[in-house]
């Protein structure tokens, strides 16, 4: 994952993920990245229907189809910043985002393979037992893929931990490293929707 925009990368293979978090004023919406310890904090100024189109950004998909209008909006946020770009051949030490996190989370119930969890007073939703390894090393400090490193030594220290990684190289032909970047995508998608934590830039 990288903030640096190259119009060459523009393309059906390229996943966009809105930083920050968009607030309202009187006559449209700020989008503000930077807002945490050691960032450089800074907003641009959208109007309703720009900030429609960042907020239905979905970074688990790959193939999503934009207008010329949209593309050059896309382009224009990431080359400041404002986006970040994740290519299909991403690993876990290109997720160089900082999770902060910005409202409680609390685990509402056990599920077969995961846990429903809740946001502030919001519904909630389902995490994967992956995806909740992730969430106690959300610190604002450490990027994603850091984080996603630390996740991955945890999950390979374990001889069940192990036995996942082999199943899933035999079975869906996917490394522990891929496994991982498409959790964090899933992550960025989940608890940016419930505002729970937002994705700022490194610099």
């Amino acid at each position: 994952m990288s903030i640096h925009y190259d119009p060459a990368i523009l393309n059906s293979g390229i996943r966009y993920v809105r930083l920050g978090y968009v607030t309202p004023f009187e006559s449209g919406y700020t989008l503000t990245v930077g807002d945490r310890v050691g960032g450089d904090k800074r907003g641009v100024k959208l109007t309703p229907a720009y900030v429609t189109l960042i907020s239905s950004l979905d970074p688990t998909v790959s193939d999503r189809e934009f207008t010329a209008e949209e593309l050059g909006l896309l382009g224009w946020l990431a080359g400041e910043g404002f986006i970040a770009l994740v290519r299909g051949d991403a690993s876990s030490e290109d997720l160089n985002v900082v999770p902060v996190p910005r409202r409680d989370i609390a685990v509402v119930e056990d599920l077969d393979e995961g846990y429903l969890i809740r946001a502030g007073d919001d519904a909630p939703f389902a995490v994967s037992e992956l995806g909740a390894r992730f969430l106690p090393l959300v610190d604002g400090e450490r990027t994603l893929g850091e984080i996603a490193q630390a996740v991955k030594t945890e999950v390979l220290a374990g001889r069940e931990g192990r036995l996942i990684v082999q199943q899933n190289e035999e079975g869906q032909g996917k490394t522990p490293d891929s496994v991982l970047v498409d959790e964090a995508l899933v992550l960025i998608r989940d608890f940016s929707r419930a505002g729970a934590i937002t994705f700022e830039p490194t610099t």
